[in-house]
């Protein structure tokens, strides 16, 4: 069955640390698939990069196409398990790219850059 998911980002804000200036960015990742699709599922389990607080998150907002909102400084893989209505699990990843602007319009909720 083979779920896609996408990702949208934006710069916040550089930040020096260590001495070294590190560019932070709010993302969004989500299921990339029509409202259809999109009605099969359950929940959405994201398992983050170990360094991010609480690294597996749960979404259950289908209307939001299952997409889930963090920030941070890096590219990393995203672990993505997908519960569907039927009991039935997929597995798959995502690839983070910190470079995908979102739409024009498109609003992130505000974030705090450490």
């Amino acid at each position: 069955m083979a779920f896609k998911f996408a990702n949208y980002a934006r710069f916040v804000a550089s930040r020096k640390v260590g001495g070294e200036n590190i560019d932070w960015h709010q993302w969004m990742v989500f299921m990339d698939e029509p409202p259809d699709r999109c009605d099969l599922v359950r929940s959405v389990e994201y398992r983050l990069h170990d360094t991010f607080p609480n690294p597996i998150r749960v979404v259950t907002d289908r209307s939001s196409r299952f997409a889930l909102s963090s920030a941070g400084w890096g590219e990393f893989r995203i672990f993505i398990t997908v519960h569907l209505k039927d009991g039935g699990v997929e597995r798959t990843h995502h690839d983070l790219d910190l470079s995908r602007d979102p739409p024009v319009g498109m609003r992130f909720p505000r974030v705090q850059v450490p």
